[in-house]
């Protein structure tokens, strides 16, 4: 995947530059910094990841294997590791996974008050499931 691109330009180019110089001269943390010759920095935002279907297809199929012969206990918590050699994935796209929210973490528990969340092969299959049918 590329790196987002990033582009730069003088602040001086603004229309709000006089608005911006005055508000950061009042800012102490920049009395001594030439404002006037600032210069904006603007990042490319990420594409929103997308799991492969063929990707997904086979994570089902092999937590369905799994909970077939492990049984079904919901609780039983699941490393990262354990959970891309079960889904049949690498490491890096579980991780995009858990960041783009594809798969989702089940409750376990609650200790004073506080929801204790972990990824169990019930609530990753139930969460590509639902992928799936959209």
């Amino acid at each position: 995947m590329a790196r987002p691109r990033k582009k730069t330009l003088p602040l001086s180019d603004l229309k709000c530059f006089d608005t911006i110089v005055l508000e950061l001269k009042s800012m102490p943390e920049f009395e001594d910094f030439d404002i006037e010759n600032a210069i904006v920095g603007i990042k490319q935002r990420k594409p929103k990841y997308t799991a492969k279907s063929e990707n997904i297809e086979t994570a089902i199929k092999n937590l369905k294997k799994h909970i077939e012969k492990q049984g079904t206990n919901k609780f039983t918590e699941l490393t990262k590791q354990e959970m891309s050699a079960l889904l049949g994935i690498s490491r890096p796209t579980l991780d995009r996974w858990i960041e783009a929210e594809i798969i989702d973490r089940a409750t376990i528990g609650f200790c004073h008050d506080i929801e204790i969340k972990t990824f169990t092969a019930t609530s990753v299959l139930n969460s590509l499931e639902k992928l799936r049918q959209n």
